[in-house]
């Protein structure tokens, strides 16, 4: 039987966070919704474990994210324990700096698909949204994310993603720039190209004042050359297809009733807490402590039932 929270909403995925560390200082960076201290990371046995438990409410997806997860030194073992388990589907959100090198690697290990980072087609815009203070850095680190995204093509993961989070006076105009970028990238797989709209949450309240974008003109620009138009069930993300064979997909989480009343995943957090909510961390059920105190299977899935009661929508209109 499908878990259904009380708010009408089938729970099929989690979206995992295996640390806080990250080797960029992006400006806009939410952190997971993550705030203050926390403890250790969870080990992989223990993700392993708390997926298996969800799995058996008909959990089928599970999304690794940071941090950056490919500064674990065990993300490969990570990957591995949970590609074993017969998930629908497994994927990771990376900032893509390290990709190169293990793209093939986390593709045998069960890795399905990957989210990367690419925010700017412009390496000088891309070094500055990065949290370089050395642009020519920011522009060698630009060159190795791209060398990352060609590598995973090549790997076989598929569908690729380019996570771009749009900011007003920044990137906004760049959308054209992306699509062909994307285009370029897409001889070998299928590229999306993922515009982000910047949330409130972990972000200083100037910066989100001075640089939240409304995507509405972006999709119009979209939609009007577009060839396909498909809705996504999570969050009721639209997609478009456009003739050169890039897809864009729109992420508007502000003030969207019908986003949060389409989020199908739960959050778990690094140290281990479910985190029923990206908008708020009063609300975490935690689950590592009792674990590592010989908590059963039976008292692990009395935790997770009890994080989805937890759940509720952020914005309900």
């Amino acid at each position: 039987m499908p878990l259904i929270d009380r708010y009408g909403r089938q729970i099929t995925g989690l979206r995992i966070s295996v640390n806080q560390e990250c080797n960029l200082n992006c400006v806009f960076c939410h952190r997971e919704g993550a705030s203050g201290r926390s403890g250790g990371a969870m080990r992989p046995e223990e993700i392993e474990r708390i997926t298996r438990i969800a799995m058996g409410y008909g959990v089928d997806s599970v999304k690794i994210t940071g941090g950056e997860p490919l500064l674990r030194p065990d993300i490969l073992e990570i990957v591995e324990r949970l590609g074993k388990l017969g998930l629908r589907d497994l994927s990771m959100t990376t900032n893509g700096y390290r990709l190169s090198e293990l793209a093939g690697e986390l593709k045998r290990r069960g890795l399905m698909r990957i989210n990367i980072s690419l925010h700017a087609a412009d390496p000088r815009k891309f070094a500055w949204m990065a949290g370089f203070r050395d642009p020519a850095m920011g522009e060698n680190a630009f060159e190795e994310v791209l060398e990352g995204i060609e590598r995973s093509i090549e790997a076989g993961l598929d569908p690729i993603k380019l996570n771009v989070v749009v900011m007003k006076g920044v990137n906004d105009g760049d959308l054209w720039d992306l699509v062909a970028l994307s285009e370029r990238l897409n001889s070998k797989g299928k590229i999306v190209l993922q515009l982000i709209e910047l949330v409130s949450c972990g972000t200083a309240p100037n910066m989100f004042a001075k640089y939240h974008c409304d995507l509405t003109r972006l999709e119009g620009e979209v939609s009007a050359v577009a060839v396909e138009r498909v809705a996504r069930k999570l969050h009721l993300r639209t997609q478009y297809l456009l003739p050169n064979g890039v897809w864009v997909e729109f992420v508007k989480p502000m003030n969207n009733g019908a986003f949060c009343m389409n989020d199908t995943r739960l959050r778990i957090t690094h140290d281990g807490s479910f985190k029923p909510c990206l908008m708020r961390d009063d609300n975490h059920v935690p689950f590592l402590g009792a674990m590592r105190f010989g908590a059963t299977d039976e008292e692990l899935k009395k935790i997770f039932l009890r994080a989805v009661e937890a759940r509720e929508p952020y914005w309900k209109t």
